[in-house]
């Protein structure tokens, strides 16, 4: 494995541990709430809290698939997906009043901004999958 590979390796199992960190912690959370409270309870809004450890994952993993030259779109094209699903429902939540109580959390509005939540939690959760993709098959590859 040259140099330059090893690069690509490093950054990119660095750039998938931090992807998986928010849905490590929230699974964890989940869990053990759920266990104290006797139901179900997930604070799904965690990785979008720890949107900082999500973005430096995925500039990492961006900078090892583009070193080792695998998955440059796939990687790209869902980091940049979510983000925008990101930065879409908070403008969308700070636009109609719901994120300073001026509007009530109901309605279409209410479920566009939870809906695109949840679309950006799978794909961390995606990107993490793919992270552990481009992994195995560089590691397949050599």
């Amino acid at each position: 494995m040259s140099s330059r590979q090893r690069a690509g390796s490093i950054c990119a199992v660095t750039g998938t541990v931090l992807l998986w960190i928010p849905v490590g912690l929230m699974i964890v959370t989940a869990f053990i709430g759920s266990l104290s409270a006797g139901r179900l309870l997930m604070d799904y809004f965690m990785p979008a809290e720890l949107f900082f450890i999500v973005l430096a994952g995925w500039i990492l993993l961006l900078i090892g698939s583009i070193i080792i030259q695998r998955m440059r779109i796939l990687v790209g094209a869902l980091g940049g997906a979510a983000v925008v699903l990101l930065f879409g429902s908070q403008l969308t939540a700070v636009l109609s009043g719901i994120s300073s109580g001026a509007a009530p959390a109901e309605g279409l509005i209410w479920y566009l901004v939870l809906g695109m939540l949840i679309l950006y939690d799978v794909l961390v959760i995606v990107l993490g999958v793919a992270g552990i993709r481009l992994l195995y098959g560089v590691k397949a590859g050599s």
